[in-house]
């Protein structure tokens, strides 16, 4: 039966996967010209992935660089390509690392599909707007405006701590429904299950697994492939992992939820310990250097800045697989429940923990570079204030219109999976809201940018707040930044700044004007005109060095890289007096902005002076706090002592309790206006 469902009550109509006659090309922005084969094209033809041709990488970035228009799609095209490129390198170069045709196909396939789960507006709807919205829900208002939840009763909800991987595994067996076909978990070695017309299951695999003419002449995209060839039920749980990095959650748990939970985990799609690598091509668990990034920042640079952004080829040429001491067992799916380890550059064992990506010593420089590259497009493109500021409208746009704007789940049309069983097409209708949309992958479809001119477009009165936003905002009207403070140390009255939170500040700023309007001020402010934004951008681990988590081989160990994989070398961290010149100053940056919802210039003015009220108030409060006893070292003095050991000395463990930091693929920020920024990217 090879999988599929002979199910006598109904026949499914069948087809193969189209035949490319030659290489199929197309052309893009950054890597010139990408090769499609039969499955990549049968996975892009479908409603789920051209969806994300309607969503901008990059947000409301345009807002400030106009350039900057360009869609997930085209980097979805990008990662894909270059995860093909990575992993052929690293098997020319390695042939007894075993890597098999469906290997490369698999992880290519995940980078084809790693942001399929994408909301509008890049990050804003996993971040920022999941963000407020619990806070209208608790207020049952948001700028005025009631926020019923009442009308929400009987409505599906988001599981907890949903993110954008949650969307993307939902969004992927959606794609496979669509195809007529279904991961059968009591088979995972036979094809996908057959559920519905589409593509049969037994063709569906690698059509081009060789450069023969003659078999290229004699396939016609029909006839069953070889079963080497056919992409198993593991195969595409294996797809799924390298998406999340981590082990699929069970049903009904988030992503993030899963990988904070106790529970070991084991990977399914390849539990070889030889293969884990192949998990560290889209989502590096280890360090964050991985094709996704690669391909994103080169993008981004490219489109916001003309002149600059590429792909350095040396990350791909130079990439090889050795054995390596994890960098980040917090985050790591093997070693997060270890029950002690050693994360420091120094503690190099005889023998390392993973197989990974590795790099020769001599890479060091560029590796830095790559991650200065994060930093500078975080600073000066992600988190610029015009595209934060934009973004925030966003969110009120989304949180004015969601109580009142509904959008149609599958069964309310023919419009996606028309290839179905007729008893799905029979299931209660829904129409779900905003926050709510990502509940069903067929109402998700429907959530793209474009959501801003449907509800322009509306002539419900309850949506007038929401469309006057929108006028106010394609006016270019976007809020205004009032102020910006940088906190430079977290020892002085900026570390009792900075450990407010973002309520607390606006809240504060807001007293401070109920006291001026007792004396002078006209004008009173409103909680509603305020929003504090705490920004941190970072080289990709917080206030470490990123490069110390990734390992690298001496010229003299270059040579054992073709031995089988339990021979390969141990990679080790390099010393920071390798690549001295090369470091930044500082690792972490930490900004205070303000910004004002208030198109009133009078008002802008109001909050300005009061914000500055509040931070003498601040400076006058710290100054009559006790004196804390003084601390060994200063933050930054610890903060280097933890990264280089070798070239500050030695110390015990104990004199230092140095908090483990983790590579996030976007900044952290505050707990109230957290991951706007990121909602620019990538990505966050």
């Amino acid at each position: 039966m090879n999988g599929i469902d002979e199910s006598p009550s109904r026949k499914f109509k069948l087809r193969g996967l189209k035949k490319n006659y030659g290489s199929l090309r197309t052309n893009d922005d950054v890597h010139r010209s990408i090769k499609l084969c039969p499955l990549t094209l049968a996975v892009m033809d479908t409603p789920y992935m051209q969806r994300l041709r309607g969503l901008k990488q990059l947000g409301v970035s345009e807002f400030t660089y106009v350039p900057t228009t360009h869609c997930r799609f085209e980097h979805s095209l990008g990662t894909a390509h270059l995860a093909e490129q990575m992993l052929r390198e690293i098997k020319n170069k390695q042939p007894n690392l075993n890597i098999e045709e469906k290997d490369i196909i698999c992880v290519k396939i995940a980078g084809l599909l790693h942001d399929i789960g994408h909301g509008p507006f890049s990050h804003i709807y996993d971040g920022q707007f999941r963000s407020q919205l619990k806070k209208a829900e608790k207020r049952g208002e948001w700028l005025g405006q009631p926020f019923d939840l009442k009308k929400y009763e009987g409505l599906p909800k988001p599981i907890e701590g949903w993110e954008h991987e949650d969307g993307s595994l939902m969004m992927i067996d959606a794609l496979l429904r669509y195809l007529g076909l279904e991961i059968d978990n009591f088979n995972l070695d036979k094809p996908l299950k057959q559920i519905g017309d589409g593509i049969d299951a037994r063709c569906f695999g690698i059509c081009d697994d060789n450069d023969d003419d003659e078999d290229d002449e004699n396939f016609d995209g029909r006839a069953p492939l070889p079963s080497h060839c056919v992409l198993t039920s593991r195969d595409w749980i294996f797809i799924k992992e390298c998406i999340v990095g981590n082990p699929l959650p069970p049903e009904g748990v988030s992503v993030s939820a899963f990988k904070k939970s106790k529970t070991r985990q084991q990977m399914i799609g390849r539990p070889d310990v030889h293969q884990e690598f192949l998990y560290d091509i889209i989502s590096n668990r280890h360090s964050g250097l991985d094709v996704d990034k690669m391909d994103y920042y080169a993008r981004d640079e490219r489109r916001a800045f003309g002149v600059s952004g590429y792909v350095d080829p040396m990350l791909l040429e130079n990439a090889y697989i050795a054995w390596g001491k994890c960098g980040n067992p917090s985050k790591c799916w093997k070693c997060r429940h270890s029950q002690s380890f050693d994360i420091k550059p120094s503690a190099n064992n005889n023998k390392g923990d993973h197989l990974m990506i590795v790099y020769p010593t001599k890479m060091v420089h560029s590796v830095m570079n790559f991650f200065k590259t994060r930093f500078r497009n975080h600073q000066n493109l992600y988190t610029h204030p015009t595209t934060n500021a934009a973004g925030y409208m966003i969110c009120d746009i989304f949180l004015l219109a969601d109580s009142h704007f509904r959008l149609p789940s599958i069964e309310g049309g023919d419009h996606i999976d028309f290839n179905a069983p007729l008893e799905e097409k029979s299931k209660k209708r829904f129409s779900l809201p905003i926050s709510r949309a990502n509940c069903k992958p067929e109402s998700y479809l429907m959530l793209k940018d474009s959501i801003l001119d449907i509800i322009a477009a509306s002539e419900d009165t309850n949506l007038r707040p929401a469309r006057m936003l929108i006028n106010r905002f394609r006016a270019h009207r976007v809020y205004k930044k009032v102020a910006e403070e940088a906190i430079a140390s977290l020892d002085s009255w900026m570390g009792t700044l900075w450990n407010k939170s973002e309520t607390e500040i606006a809240e504060e700023i807001v007293k401070q004007s109920q006291l001026q309007h007792s004396l002078e001020a006209t004008y009173t402010l409103k909680l509603d005109d305020v929003i504090v934004e705490k920004r941190q951008i970072h080289h990709g681990m917080k206030d470490e060095n990123p490069v110390n988590n990734i390992r690298f081989l001496p010229k003299s160990q270059l040579s054992k890289l073709r031995n089988p994989p339990e021979s390969l070398p141990v990679a080790e961290a390099v010393d920071e007096q390798e690549y001295e010149c090369s470091l930044p100053r500082n690792f972490l940056q930490r900004t205070l902005r303000v910004y004002c919802r208030s198109d009133n210039q009078e008002v802008c003015d109001h909050l300005t002076t009061c914000y500055h009220s509040f931070i003498e108030y601040v400076k006058k409060q710290t100054r009559h706090l006790p004196n804390r006893p003084k601390r060994k070292n200063s933050f930054q003095e610890l903060n280097i002592l933890s990264q280089s050991p070798k070239r500050y000395g030695t110390y015990s463990n104990d004199t230092f309790a140095v908090s483990q930091s983790s590579f996030h693929d976007e900044d952290d920020v505050g707990t109230d206006s957290d991951r706007l920024s990121n909602g620019n990217k990538r990505g966050l």
